[in-house]
């Protein structure tokens, strides 16, 4: 399963149940050089300059919610992934 945001395609998905976070993390896992928070709250990983991670926080209360589960960069550029809810649904099945 993947899960695209924008044009970055997060291939290694998981969840937390214990602190609620879903963690996307795109190529093969490895360290980030820098980090920011989204407007959302969320935990942002770079590699180089690119987007490599996201932890979404509070991940399951937030769907239940209908948010639209969007990642806003330092930049004001906000990325939608128009899969998440159908990916998710499908990972579920």
């Amino acid at each position: 399963m993947t899960i695209t945001y924008g044009d970055i395609t997060f291939d290694v998905i998981r969840y937390d149940p214990r602190w609620d976070n879903l963690i996307l993390h795109a190529g093969p896992e490895r360290h980030g050089d820098d980090w920011d928070e989204s407007d959302e709250g969320d935990a942002l990983r770079f590699k180089d300059g690119q987007l490599i991670g996201v932890d979404m926080f509070d991940f399951s209360y937030r769907l239940a919610r209908g948010d639209e589960m969007t990642i806003t960069l330092e930049d004001g550029t906000v990325l939608k992934s128009p899969d998440i809810h159908l990916a998710l649904e499908r990972q579920a099945a």
